[in-house]
């Protein structure tokens, strides 16, 4: 099976925990669309990798191509809600009221980045720093690897001969 191996340094390791940690709190974000069954290794795997190197030097990840590319979707979707972010806290004004519609998402940030605290702008610096990791990423290779994996099944489920019905 392929695999990706990916070695971060610790700001970057915190980007990679806080949209691993953003992705898993959405409802339904490790089901698969197309057979409507959890991802048999999807981002919740990586969490506790994540999170055991979080505060070494250097982070290494093997990435499976599911995984990529379900990172790279929760990149995406961490970018948006960190150009928001500070439109978000200058709203608030000061109450404790979340930032973000993902659950636990503001907590998490905080934790990762505690320079967000005292400068909310800051998320627009961290977002340039996603922007630039997530071009690093491997994920249009891992796109590729899926499809050519799609294709060799169902070339495999065309080859079946007709006649073995209790196959199918």
């Amino acid at each position: 099976m392929t695999t990706f191996t990916i070695r971060l340094p610790r700001h970057q390791a915190r980007l990679v925990a806080l949209a691993v940690g953003y992705h898993l709190s959405r409802p339904g974000a490790e089901i698969d669309p197309d057979s409507m069954r959890e991802y048999a290794h999807g981002l919740a795997e990586v969490l506790p990798l994540i999170d055991a190197q979080i505060d070494a030097e250097v982070a290494a990840l093997d990435l499976n191509p599911t995984q990529a590319v379900l990172l790279s979707t929760a990149f995406s979707s961490v970018l948006s809600e960190l150009k928001m972010y500070s439109l978000s806290d200058s709203m608030a004004a000061g109450s404790s009221r979340p930032r973000s519609t993902a659950a636990g998402f503001d907590d998490r940030l905080r934790w990762l980045f505690p320079e967000i605290a005292g400068d909310p702008a800051y998320a627009m610096v961290l977002a340039e720093d996603l922007t630039m990791l997530r071009r690093e990423l491997p994920s249009q290779r891992a796109r590729e690897v899926l499809a050519e994996q799609r294709s060799a099944a169902e070339a495999k489920k065309r080859r079946r001969k007709w006649w073995h019905v209790w196959r199918r």
